[in-house]
């Protein structure tokens, strides 16, 4: 159960920062979306590619909700990693 509430918690999130950077993002058309996620870890102990795909589930989930589509329209992202930050950052680009 509280997996779940986690799970919502960062979902909603997502989709709250996509709305607050793109309030018409339900206007997409144009088929599958791209995008590409860089990790920017807390320390330099860094986490691999296929964990850091499954730890976007409830992003990806929340944008496809800020955009009005179905998740299966999002391609597997690109994956990049950059220096440590104090508290860590992810950045999305969408296309």
């Amino acid at each position: 159960m509280a997996k779940h509430r986690e799970f919502q918690k960062h979902k909603l999130w997502a989709f709250h920062a996509a709305k607050s950077v793109h309030p018409d993002m339900e206007n997409w058309k144009d088929g599958r979306l791209q995008w590409s996620v860089t990790f920017y870890p807390k320390t330099a102990h860094a986490i691999d590619k296929d964990n850091a795909v499954s730890s976007l589930k409830a992003y990806q989930d929340g944008l496809a909700m800020a955009m009005f589509v179905n998740d299966n329209l999002f391609d597997i992202p690109t994956i990049h990693f950059g220096q440590p930050v104090k508290g860590g950052k992810i950045v999305v680009v969408l296309g």
